[in-house]
């Protein structure tokens, strides 16, 4: 399998991205937990599994602070010379409607004419994972823009979530005028496709790269894998409500089938993802029927938005 570095796979320095990364790719899952999983995670999720019935609140803590805490990242130099290539800048924005208090944020852009492309990164990633898509829409003629999320690359914060997402590109989309699109990898995408079902936004299209369907169900298969009682999911429901004031099941885009505010909507998926179950965006897709899919067999989760055929399929789709 070879090893895992931060720098080589955005998200793969997560803890509970790793895990599923290795359970994915190993029959052997728990055999193969002990010989390739760090000690610190493995303790932990020991911890989790053992804790869970007797004391469900302490482990629902834990398992919310590991989902919240995004790794660690240094960046490689031609990912800072993606940096250096815009014209970067700050936004400040209230926390979450129910905060005001601020945070910073760095942004992003390429190309000062056309139309307006938002790109949203994923969990543990950032805009300098795009080089290859920035360079193909700048090339087609269109502006492109992105920002770090709260905690991730420039930006500031410890911790985040996909609440907090929402909330951001919202502020965001309201600040900067008119998008005529986003295209969103991993938890962007997730983030952008629900922000346009609970918020006040709206656009012409939507680009969703490798992107899980359903924030409960990434819950519940990490809840299988670490073997976590039952009894915590409950608590974890609970927090979420009282902390972050959202329902986690509304998470769920299976919940939401035809309501995305997008006139269109490309998913964009790999076979080999071994973060995300491709058969859960096939049922999606074949229920949203309006919209237009690419499945591939590729390189998996993190090298699709470097993709060839993905991303001359996302211009074309983005043209039509």
């Amino acid at each position: 399998m070879g090893s895992l570095h931060a720098g080589d796979r955005p998200e793969a320095g997560n803890a509970l991205y790793l895990a599923r990364f290795i359970f994915a790719n190993n029959p052997n899952g728990p055999i193969m937990q002990n010989r390739v999983l760090p000690w610190s995670l493995r303790a932990s999720g020991f911890l989790m599994s053992k804790l869970g019935k007797p004391f469900p609140g302490l482990t629902a803590r834990i398992f919310l602070r590991f989902y919240s805490t995004p790794p660690k990242r240094k960046f490689k130099p031609a990912q800072l010379s993606v940096k250096e290539s815009a014209v970067t800048g700050t936004v400040t924005y209230s926390q979450y409607p129910f905060d005001q208090r601020l945070l910073t944020l760095t942004t992003y852009k390429w190309g000062n004419t056309g139309k307006k492309v938002l790109l949203m990164h994923g969990w543990g990633g950032s805009p300098v994972d795009f080089k290859y898509m920035i360079q193909a829409l700048v090339e087609s003629g269109y502006e492109v823009v992105a920002f770090d999320a709260p905690a991730h690359g420039f930006s500031a914060g410890k911790r985040t979530n996909i609440v907090q997402w929402m909330h951001m590109l919202q502020q965001f989309m309201a600040q900067h005028g008119d998008f005529y699109a986003v295209v969103g990898h991993s938890l962007g995408g997730l983030s952008a496709a629900l922000a346009l079902v609970l918020k006040e936004v709206h656009i012409p299209k939507l680009v969703m790269i490798g992107s899980s369907v359903s924030a409960p169900g990434i819950f519940e298969d990490t809840f299988r894998q670490f073997n976590i009682h039952p009894a915590v999911m409950p608590v974890v429901q609970q927090l979420i409500a009282r902390n972050l004031q959202s329902d986690l099941q509304q998470l769920d885009l299976f919940k939401h089938i035809s309501r995305i505010k997008a006139k269109d909507i490309l998913v964009v998926y790999d076979e080999n993802d071994a973060l995300v179950k491709h058969q859960d965006i096939t049922a999606f897709v074949e229920q949203y029927h309006v919209a237009q899919s690419l499945k591939i067999r590729g390189e998996g989760h993190f090298k699709i938005i470097k993709d060839k055929l993905v991303i001359s399929r996302i211009v074309e789709f983005l043209h039509g």
